[in-house]
């Protein structure tokens, strides 16, 4: 008797290997990088605030693209603390379509923000939310706090507390949303996780 595998069947081995990996992989990819996926996706909300050069940006103008928000605080250690990593992650990424967005929620601290941007060369898009209704709009509760959003303009993944957004796990992670098999190659990985921060007033 011979052995045979109908078409059906064949059909669906072929589905199964040219599935891409990591939209398999996507939870433990998330996993691996400290992010916590939404039971379900949800549009995000939109906004419209202005960066530190005075422009209007708004969330809608990143259309298409892996866009993580971040919202930070120059009085916030943590958040100071991983914006190193999310420069490198911004340097290693923009090509292939990802963008960050760090909403810093400073009252009155507008010299500080640009200061402290130009001094460590961020070029990242750093918007000011000083009546902190985008925070509001993302029930933001502690700082950092971090938002993946896909091309599609869907909240994937969030963030509570400093991450090393430019390790193998974080660009993967953030690779994973594109539906595409460009992976992230890195000689070395770093994981630094830290506890949440609550807000104060300032």
């Amino acid at each position: 008797m011979k052995n045979y595998i109908d078409l059906k069947t064949l059909a669906l081995i072929l589905c199964i290997l040219l599935t891409p990996s990591q939209i398999l992989a996507n939870p433990l990819l998330f996993e691996k990088a400290g992010i916590i996926a939404p039971k379900i996706s949800k549009i995000a909300p939109g906004f419209k605030l202005r960066n530190i050069q005075g422009n209007i940006i708004q969330l809608s103008d990143f259309k298409g693209k892996i866009v993580l928000v971040n919202f930070w605080a120059t009085w916030c250690a943590a958040c100071i603390e991983e914006m190193g990593s999310m420069q490198n992650l911004y340097g290693n990424l923009k090509k292939q379509g990802v963008e960050i967005v760090a909403i810093s929620i400073d009252r009155w601290n507008e010299d500080r923000i640009i200061e402290y941007a130009d001094k460590n060369k961020l070029n990242f898009h750093i918007l000011r939310d000083p009546d902190q209704k985008v925070r509001k709009q993302y029930y933001v509760m502690g700082l950092p706090t971090s938002y993946l959003i896909d091309g599609e303009g869907k909240i994937r993944g969030y963030a509570s507390g400093a991450r090393t957004w430019d390790s193998l796990a974080s660009q993967n992670a953030l690779l994973s949303l594109k539906g595409n098999a460009a992976l992230a190659e890195l000689a070395t990985e770093k994981l630094s996780m830290r506890m949440n921060h609550t807000l104060r007033k300032n």
